[in-house]
């Protein structure tokens, strides 16, 4: 008669993927809702600075309009937060904060992808063509950034 039961070889070498993988999962759920660098008291605000690439500085127009957006990484396209800078001069100082927030209820916090977009008619919306656009080379990243460097690079 055979007998099953506890083998602390066998069980051993399963325990150790299995809690791996719980680790990662738990550290990606954290850093999703901002618990990780900061947690509640780094979220709220993403600063930084938007340049624009020398090739295209000939192109700025004192009616532009810097737009600086902040979005899910994994959301619709809808963005979370926008900043409107009137007659940017670059490089050009930046902070979104929870009061750029345009969807009631929510707030900066997990992670985000942060954009520019230097825009010729002033609107807000989809990129129109003469748009200058950039992002931030570390999206995703976390909301509480500071430090966020976005070179204005390529026109639409």
């Amino acid at each position: 008669m055979s007998r099953v039961g506890y083998n602390p070889a066998v069980n051993k070498k399963h325990a150790v993927p299995i809690i791996f993988v719980g680790i990662v999962l738990l550290a990606g759920v954290a850093a999703w809702q901002g618990l990780l660098h900061g947690g509640k008291e780094a979220a709220g605000s993403i600063s930084g600075t938007v340049t624009i690439d020398p090739a295209l500085a000939s192109q700025v127009a004192p009616t532009d309009v810097l737009f600086v957006i902040v979005r899910r990484p994994s959301g619709p396209p809808r963005p979370l937060a926008a900043l409107r800078i009137e007659r940017p001069k670059f490089p050009q100082p930046f902070e979104v904060t929870n009061a750029d927030v345009m969807i009631q209820g929510s707030e900066l916090k997990g992670m985000v992808a942060i954009i520019a977009r230097l825009d010729k008619d002033g609107s807000a919306g989809p990129a129109q063509p003469g748009d200058i656009e950039g992002e931030f080379a570390k999206n995703p990243t976390m909301a509480g950034a500071k430090d966020v460097a976005i070179v204005l690079n390529r026109i639409k």
